[in-house]
């Protein structure tokens, strides 16, 4: 494989089609926030590997952490070796690296030499939800390894992704419950391929409504990431920073706060647009996500605020994410100054954080 295709990541789908086709790399590069597909594509590498032989054949090693109570913490060089050593009956053995990025300095040059001349009969994966790339040994992998990105879905990529889930368990939902779904649990899969497990088992093949959906799904997300959303579109900054930091100490994932906050601009755009066009208010209320007494209450803010402070804000949504990905300043300092501006009266939000 060329170096200018490794430098282009692979998706989860992209991956699992090579996989079919039994086309397997030595070396690849796990990255991405979304753990429903980084821990798929990793099952998917297992079943390469004869299932009588996995005991012998497959091994994870996150880098630091003890590989036994009583054991050694785990380091680049044993999991070099383990990939140097032969197979026990089996074509390939299968090495999962994780948490590389702790990996010690002076095992650094190990691993840049595996990866000049990694083992024909191992396949090695670094895995990591986040990259460093000011770090050589980042640089390195992404040059040698076959990346595979796996990102949170958009809300489209989600809805599409839910219905197939659904349809393969012989179940449908109802085009306002899908948008009510997402907006209670969310893009990440796992939560999502969670609650779908239990709406399945309920519908028994029936169509799921809104009314199951209240039933059987938390809400928890809503009351977190809905009254963020409703704290900055009435720019009360207090309570939208008491919310933020509520989110971060429940372990509320730094750039999943961000994906939140981007959702609801997205939602506000989307809908900016059809009320200016007269759409009808269904359509409106699908593409905001937002319906019965919320709808309302959505639109009338919406209709406070200009199409260009929504794109400007759009902008800095995606220039924080940015950010964070890529270890610029702290997560909590990115989204803390990010709520500040988004909170700003209007006339004063966008002179002073240019």
């Amino acid at each position: 494989m060329s170096r200018k295709k490794k430098l282009d990541a692979l998706s989860y789908d992209d991956f699992r089609r090579q996989i079919k086709e039994g086309h397997i790399e030595s070396l690849y590069l796990f990255t991405g926030e979304e753990d429903y597909l980084h821990d798929r594509a990793v099952r998917l590498l297992y079943n390469t590997v004869d299932e009588a032989s996995r005991v012998f054949n497959i091994s994870v090693f996150a880098i630091g952490s003890e590989i036994s109570p009583t054991g050694p913490k785990a380091t680049a060089a044993m999991a070099i070796d383990t990939a140097n050593q032969w197979p026990m009956i089996a074509a390939r053995r299968v090495v999962i690296i994780r948490d590389f990025d702790k990996i010690r300095e002076e095992e650094t040059d190990l691993v840049f030499e595996y990866l000049k001349r990694p083992a024909s009969t191992a396949t090695v994966v670094f895995q990591s939800r986040s990259l460093d790339q000011r770090r050589k040994i980042t640089t390195a992998l992404m040059k040698a390894c076959t990346v595979v990105s796996f990102d949170h879905p958009n809300e489209q990529q989600a809805a599409r992704w839910v219905e197939q889930f659904l349809k393969r368990r012989n179940c449908r939902i109802e085009p306002t419950a899908l948008g009510h779904l997402i907006g209670l649990t969310g893009t990440r899969m796992s939560r999502l391929a969670n609650e779908l497990e239990k709406l399945a088992a309920y519908s028994e093949g029936s169509i799921i409504n809104n009314a199951i959906i209240d039933q059987l799904v938390p809400r928890a997300r809503e009351h977190s990431g809905f009254e963020i959303w409703d704290a900055i579109m009435e720019r009360d900054r207090k309570r939208a920073l008491r919310l933020l930091h509520r989110m971060l100490e429940d372990g509320t994932e730094p750039v999943a706060i961000v994906g939140s906050i981007g959702g609801l601009y997205r939602r506000m755009l989307a809908g900016k647009e059809l009320i200016a066009r007269q759409a009808p208010q269904e359509e409106v209320m699908k593409a905001t996500g937002q319906y019965g007494p919320r709808a309302k209450h959505f639109n009338m803010r919406l209709n406070r605020t200009s199409r260009e402070e929504i794109v400007r804000g759009l902008r800095r949504i995606a220039q924080v994410d940015d950010a964070i990905k890529n270890s610029l300043a702290t997560p909590r300092l990115q989204l803390e100054i990010l709520v500040c501006e988004l909170t700003l009266p209007e006339s004063a939000r966008w002179g002073i954080f240019q």
